[in-house]
This record gives structure tokens, C-alpha cells and sequence, in this order.
């Protein structure tokens, strides 16, 4: 059995309405509406902040969007289950 791949980004860019456009190193390309975990997370609250939201970056490996600033990070592996779970909301039917 083959190991499984952790997500890795190879770019990131935020816009607005809290949506942040994700292109990972196999190329997949995906956008990730954020909107309601920063309304919802009080760790996020310094996102709510549009100047704030639009300085979303990629780390230097990848593996994470990062805001310096307020000094908040989220990892490629969760934006990556929350962009599929958001579109398909049942991924493993029964």
C-alpha cells in the first residue's frame, strides 16, 4: 500500500467575502469559502477584518495559509477536506 500524500499548496490568494482560491502541487485548483468558521471561531475574529483577510499567504513549504499579522495559521490538510466536504457533504454515503 502506497503512503498517503499530505496537501500541499503551491499558491494561495485570498478575495473577497472570506473565499480563499487554493492551487495545491498536483494542480488542483479549489476555492474555499471561509465565511462561516471566521464568524464562528473566536480565535478567527481577527480575520473579519477585509484588510486583515486579503494578506492570506502560503507558508514557505506549503503546508499551511498563514496571516502574519494577527499570527494565525490553517493547515493545507484542513482547507483541503473543507473544500470537498463543502461540496460534497456526504463523501462515504452508508
Amino acid at each position: 500500500m502506497s503512503p498517503i500524500k499530505r496537501p500541499r499548496l503551491s499558491a494561495v490568494t485570498a478575495h473577497p467575502g472570506f473565499l480563499l482560491a487554493l492551487t495545491f502541487i498536483n494542480g488542483q485548483r479549489v476555492t474555499v469559502d471561509l465565511n462561516r468558521d471566521i464568524h464562528t471561531y473566536p480565535g478567527l475574529d481577527p480575520l473579519l477584518d477585509p484588510e486583515v483577510f486579503a494578506t492570506a499567504r502560503m507558508d514557505d513549504d506549503g503546508w499551511s495559509v498563514e496571516w502574519l499579522a494577527p499570527d494565525i495559521q490553517i493547515g493545507a490538510d484542513t482547507l483541503y477536506i473543507d473544500a470537498f466536504s463543502a461540496s460534497n457533504p456526504n463523501p462515504h454515503p452508508a
